[in-house]
């Protein structure tokens, strides 16, 4: 079937069910209703039992994801402040007063072993 002979069937399937869904409202409206609202309430228990039973388990998996999430807002929010603490910082620094200076921090460096051969006795 081609796209516009396919456009004709949905067009077609449409408008026979408007015409049903018409001559229900007209002949017998309660009826419909109800059908509606019982249909309403089984989609709404179905969607509650997926809810409630399955979202639990799959939730599981997302606390990491949620954990790293909230410590990724923090560091740009950090990363944020000091962008403006900067440029705070050159605004006072053009207007006279000094920037204070940062406190060196105290860093040792570990000597590695890298150039060292080993003892191939020891196996």
């Amino acid at each position: 079937m081609n796209r516009r002979s396919m456009n004709g069937f949905i067009i077609v399937i449409l408008t026979l069910g408007g015409i049903g869904l018409l001559a229900t409202l007209v002949r017998n409206p309660m009826w419909l209703l109800q059908q509606i609202a019982f249909y309403a309430v089984i989609a709404g228990v179905i969607f509650l039992i997926y809810r409630y039973a399955f979202q639990k388990r799959i939730g599981r998996g997302n606390s990491a994801y949620e954990k790293a999430v909230k410590q990724s807002k923090r560091r740009f929010d950090d990363r944020d402040s000091k962008v403006k603490s900067i440029s705070q910082a050159r605004k006072n620094l053009k207007k006279g007063s000094a920037l204070k200076k940062k406190k060196q921090t105290h860093l040792t460096v570990i000597e590695g072993k890298k150039g060292k051969k080993k003892n191939r006795a020891f196996f």
